[in-house]
């Protein structure tokens, strides 16, 4: 193996750089000496213990396949220009493309989009048709072997030569291959497979870029497996618009998926899916990941309402002291505001040209917002809101301070709502600690609610958040009909004792229309 930069491959293939390296194959920045040009050089590597006639029949295949492989043309697959053999293995000559995967992305940015998920998969399928169609099968489709540009394309790399790229992988007589999490059932049951493997797979990465991970992911392989032989993917945290889709690839039976054509249709429809009136208008969103929760924040923007169409994102924005805008503020010594406002009665407001707000631990502003989903709640005034999907947030001016609500979709408990959600912040957060947990009353329903702290770090972490910073957190999870709502209030350790009042006020005022 290759282990020092600048040695010559096939006496013209410079190695400048490792860029990554998984179970069998190493990935380096290269240099063709005779074109000039920028390279990436794959080195592929054997499995200990594998016989030598093992060894020399994937060896074969390898160099067959990446053969094979040079000879798509389409912008989706990472171009192949040639195959040599040094050392008595191939080493594989691409194209280098420096953007992240869709994995990365996802880790550091959050969950993407539900219609540039959709757009992605379209990409990739198109690329998967254009090889099936002159007989050769990617075997490994998953987030990270699929690169994101700036300009929106989406790169599918390793085709036709996948050999358990990454994390945990199969290696066995037979040579299964693949990462389990994103493997066909056909494959891991030995059966024969073709495109519908690929599709598959597509399904489940598809499914990994809306949640963080793959539908069958249990921590350990076999478990894996064994999920993905006899369970079905749990689909409350994804989108309904994105159902259909993802059951047609993810029907374990192959005969039963469907195929390319009916999948690109599904796909198309999801991103030429009505928006609303008021998402017209194109900014960058900025994306954070808390788990598998994907949440938007967005930096100041100049108008009262923006939006985002091509990555299906609303912004909006509120002032804190617009003029002529009534308010709603909470006195010192008065009962907390009604949780719900009827629509023909109108709560105590003061509505002047110039109102003051008087900065008191004691006073607190907040103003009622309605979703277009059904759901209210008294959000505080003067925060930076964002609304992605089925989830919303605000934020504090200072960040120091967080409101989100989170759909959940489907009729499901909410303790093991609480419980998902609570490991899912556990991932980003490992210093993280339980304060209490238990069952209270919200508007004569029965709630689950806990409060943690933990410690903001640099991977994953809110953008509105400080790395070393100490959070405490509270989360009531309301199951109202068939979705379930994640409140949650992040404040600094700092802020956590002047914020409960304004705290509770919010929590209790969430409502969903009947």
């Amino acid at each position: 193996m290759v282990s020092d930069s600048n040695r010559l491959v096939a006496k013209r293939y410079q190695l400048v750089r490792e860029l990554g390296r998984g179970g069998m194959g190493v990935v380096w920045e290269g240099r063709d000496t005779l074109l000039n040009r920028q390279i990436a050089v794959k080195e592929v590597l054997l499995p200990e213990g594998m016989s030598r006639a093992d060894q020399e029949r994937l060896l074969m295949r390898t160099a067959r396949e990446a053969r094979m492989a040079a000879r798509l043309s389409h912008p989706s697959v990472v171009a192949i220009y040639d195959v040599v053999e040094e050392d008595g293995r191939p080493w594989i000559i691409m194209e280098l493309v420096r953007h992240p995967s869709v994995e990365e992305v996802v880790a550091t940015s959050g969950a993407l989009p539900v219609r540039q998920a959709a757009d992605v998969g379209r990409q990739v399928l198109s690329a998967l048709k254009a090889a099936h169609e002159v007989g050769i099968l990617h075997r490994d489709v998953k987030p990270s072997n699929i690169l994101l540009t700036d300009d929106g394309r989406a790169v599918l790399t390793d085709f036709g030569i996948a050999q358990s790229e990454g994390d945990a992988s199969l290696t066995a007589t037979g040579m299964v291959t693949g990462s389990p999490s994103f493997l066909a059932p056909e494959r891991v049951r030995a059966a024969e497979s073709g495109p519908a493997s690929d599709l598959w797979s597509l399904g489940a990465t598809l499914y990994a870029t809306l949640v963080g991970r793959s539908p069958f992911e249990r921590g350990d392989p076999m478990a894996t497996l064994n999920a993905l032989l006899s369970e079905e993917p749990d689909y409350r945290r994804i989108p309904p618009i994105m159902h259909p889709p993802l059951k047609g690839l993810l029907r374990k039976e192959a005969h039963e998926r469907v195929d390319a054509e009916e999948a690109d249709r599904l796909l198309a429809a999801v991103v030429a899916a009505k928006q609303p009136s008021n998402d017209r208008h194109e900014i960058e969103p900025r994306r954070r990941r808390r788990g598998s929760r994907g949440r938007t924040l967005v930096a100041a923007v100049a108008a009262v309402v923006v939006a985002v169409t091509g990555a299906g994102v609303a912004i909006f924005k509120f002032s804190d002291a617009a003029e002529g805008t009534p308010r709603i503020t909470q006195q010192a010594a008065t009962s907390p505001l009604p949780s719900v406002l009827p629509s023909a009665v109108s709560p105590s407001v003061t509505a002047t040209p110039t109102p003051t707000v008087t900065r008191t631990r004691a006073a607190a502003v907040v103003r009622a917002w309605r979703s277009r989903d059904g759901w209210s709640i008294m959000r505080p005034v003067g925060w930076r809101g964002a609304r992605k999907e089925a989830y919303t947030e605000w934020t504090r001016r200072d960040r120091a301070a967080h409101l989100g609500v989170e759909a959940v979709y489907a009729q499901i408990d909410p303790n093991q709502v609480a419980r998902d959600s609570q490991e899912s912040l556990r991932q980003n957060a490992p210093d993280l600690r339980v304060l209490r947990r238990k069952i209270v009353a919200h508007q004569g329903t029965k709630a689950v609610e806990q409060e943690f702290t933990y410690t903001a770090g640099a991977a994953g972490a809110a953008p509105w958040s400080t790395q070393g910073t100490r959070y405490r957190e509270v989360q009531r999870v309301v199951a109202i009909g068939q979705t379930a709502y994640i409140l949650s209030w992040t404040v600094t350790e700092a802020r956590w004792r002047s914020d409960q009042r304004l705290m509770r006020q919010v929590i209790s005022s969430f409502t969903v229309a009947t």
